[in-house]
């Protein structure tokens, strides 16, 4: 059932692996060479293999719903990568083996068989957990580098992540960082906390952890570890377009994170039906959140940018009729055409809004003008 609401009501209503990496909360509140390694074949569920960075990609890295992803606009030197972490000596600490992903797996004879591989999961040759593998996925991940420091029980861990484009790099740092921005800046951007430091340049992205807290000694090796990566990486980029099309009014810090398919979609803007916005499709897509004042809210905005008005219009149209099936919709005429406002269960306010090659959707408001006032500061 849908209601039309006037030009006039609206204006006046509208005046008032070697070790287990995870990624950062994801709560707005937080500011925040290898040896072949033999893998037990695992059955069903098959991800192909991302292709290494000197290989063209002929298909998605993790499943048909992700886009094509682009050829590396950036060339690294992995070179670079293993130099500076082979050689790399800290006094008192014990290095392990550096280790390269994706893994092969190889035969006792030492050749490697390329059906074997084609039975692991792509998960397993990362070294990383499914849920975290899936969206790195979609962020285009590559190659991957990883190695250890011990000192007595105390661990230095390393993971160098590296990705098609800097726009991938860019997305990872978002997921997986911890702390606040930091002041000195690494890379491209960076943040760290007490027991981190993450940063991204040009096509990677860097998170370097210890295991001991209140380790001045660990902390300072960390920035030893960044400095040095930070030197080897080539090119230093800035974040991605899309970012400039968020309102900055309201917008809360930290809280931006890239999405470039229906994995990383779920995981930073829960909402009904998501699936159906063809995020893999898009150009550019992005959430944020944003705290009002008056009227009270924090509400959180997911903007997507198809690069074409035909792809936004048919994504509009599936995401609204999925939520026509289930919800009373209410239709906004006059400036705010192609603008849908739904209650959802919870009783809070989502709106959805088409605007030429590009979507927004808007959750969390408590109050139904919320997200019209929101929508209005997009540009």
């Amino acid at each position: 059932m849908r209601v039309r609401l006037s030009a006039f009501a609206l204006s006046i209503s509208m005046m008032s692996g070697a070790f287990i990496e995870s990624p950062a909360q994801t709560g707005a509140e937080n500011t925040s060479e290898s040896t072949a390694t033999t893998i037990p074949a695992v059955a069903p569920n098959i991800v192909p293999v991302p292709a290494p960075l000197s290989t063209p990609v002929t298909k998605p890295a993790a499943t048909a719903a992700v886009a094509k992803i682009a050829k590396p606009q950036i060339i690294l030197d992995e070179s670079a990568i293993n130099k500076t972490l082979g050689s790399l000596a800290l006094p008192g600490w014990e290095p392990r083996a550096l280790e390269a992903f994706p893994r092969s797996i190889a035969h006792a004879g030492s050749s490697v068989d390329t059906s074997a591989v084609d039975n692991v999961p792509a998960f397993q040759l990362y070294g990383l957990e499914p849920h975290i593998y899936d969206i790195l996925a979609e962020f285009g991940v590559r190659k991957a580098f990883k190695k250890t420091y011990q000192r007595g029980q105390r661990f230095l861990q390393i993971g160098v992540y590296v990705f098609a484009t800097p726009q991938g790099a860019y997305g990872a740092y978002n997921f997986m960082r911890q702390g606040s921005t930091t002041v000195v800046v690494r890379g491209s951007g960076s943040s760290e906390d007490d027991s981190s430091i993450s940063f991204w340049k040009g096509n990677s992205f860097v998170r370097l952890t210890q295991t001991s807290e209140d380790d001045e000694e660990s902390k300072g090796a960390l920035r030893v570890i960044a400095q040095s990566l930070e030197a080897a990486l080539p090119g230093g980029t800035l974040p991605p377009q899309v970012l400039s099309q968020l309102p900055v009014i309201d917008r809360v810090s930290g809280s931006e994170k890239l999405v470039m398919g229906p994995h990383s979609g779920k995981k930073f803007f829960p909402a009904p039906y998501v699936s159906s916005l063809s995020l893999e499709r898009a150009k550019g897509a992005v959430t944020s959140d944003y705290r009002f004042q008056l009227p009270p809210e924090r509400l959180k905005l997911l903007l997507i940018d198809y690069g074409s008005k035909s792809v936004a219009n048919a994504a509009y149209s599936a995401f609204r009729d999925n939520l026509d099936a289930d919800h009373e919709l209410t239709e906004i005429g006059g400036d705010a055409a192609n603008t849908d406002i739904v209650k959802l269960e919870n009783n809070s306010w989502m709106l959805v809004q088409l605007r030429g090659p590009r979507v927004f959707v808007i959750t969390g408001a408590r109050k139904k003008v919320s997200p019209l006032m929101l929508a209005r500061q997009i540009m």
